[in-house]
């Protein structure tokens, strides 16, 4: 007579509702801490590919949480006027929202009296953050990578704007493409707070003050864009804000105090040998 084994098969419901409960529970741990430090990365860019021109403010929350900074800017827009001019400029009062998306970037909405989302920018601040972005349908950029030669001078949307100041400096260049852009505008440049910065000093203060135009192309192909900012389909006058409107306002968020981490203590640790090596020197010297 063979032996043979007795198996339960019976189904324990309990013990496969603990299991269950203990995976669902794993999971979301991992999945917040993974959102929380190494994917945070992967979180932004995703969330931030789900924007477009005139989402609600609302929406915009959902995604990336309340902004840190909040403040009221008129913007100058294209209205009708009366004939012979039969366009006229007057003001509009925006709402301008900033979010720290941790110390990698900023993201920037001007937001209607209806909350709408006219314009956004993004603005890296960190060298691990390059997210592709397309400008119009044909060329791709990456954020604190790509140079502003990468892309082609624009004929549609006017010359490039720069300003250079005692404290901040800027560089904004437009690009429209009609219909095939989705009648959207692209305007890539260089803000201060991002990374990496480089100033046009060598172009003048601004374009009115540029006694070499040909340093522009020098410029172009030596600075890499740190910022973008994308305006829908709408009457805005975007000279009115540029160039310091590719990115945040360095006055505001520069107040903030920085988070140091394991990297800021590393470097502090590597300064602090530097000093302790050149005064070693020292001594030798002056005992020789």
């Amino acid at each position: 007579m063979h032996w043979i084994p007795t198996v339960d098969t019976k189904l324990n419901i309990w013990t496969i509702a603990a299991v269950f409960g203990a995976y669902v529970a794993l999971y979301n741990t991992l999945r917040g801490w993974w959102r929380g430090t190494l994917g945070k990365r992967a979180l932004f860019i995703r969330n931030y590919r789900k924007l477009a021109p005139h989402v609600r403010h609302e929406y915009v929350k959902e995604l990336f949480g309340e902004p840190a900074w909040q403040y009221r800017q008129s913007v100058e827009q294209f209205v009708s006027a009366p004939e012979p001019k039969g366009i006229g400029i007057a003001e509009q009062e925006m709402t301008v929202r900033t979010w720290p998306l941790g110390r990698m970037a900023y993201l920037t909405t001007w937001c209607t009296g209806d909350d709408e989302v006219a314009m956004y920018s993004l603005t890296t601040r960190s060298r691990i953050f390059q997210p592709a972005i397309r400008i119009g349908t044909e060329h791709v950029i990456r954020l604190g990578k790509s140079h502003l030669s990468s892309l082609p001078h624009s004929e549609v949307a006017g010359s490039p704007l720069w300003s250079v100041g005692a404290q901040r400096y800027s560089y904004s260049e437009h690009h429209y493409f009609g219909g095939p852009g989705g009648y959207r505008t692209w305007v890539v440049g260089v803000s201060d707070v991002g990374h990496p910065a480089t100033a046009p000093v060598g172009l003048g203060a601004n374009p009115e003050e540029c006694e070499d135009p040909s340093q522009i192309e020098d410029y172009r192909a030596l600075a890499r864009i740190n910022s973008v900012l994308i305006a829908g389909g709408s009457a805005l006058r975007l000279e009115s804000i540029l160039p310091s409107a590719v990115g945040p306002e360095i006055g505001r968020v520069i107040l903030v105090e920085p988070q140091y981490g394991l990297r800021a203590r590393l470097a502090r640790l590597g300064w602090k040998a530097q000093c302790a090596a050149a005064r070693l020197r020292d001594l030798k010297s002056n005992a020789e």
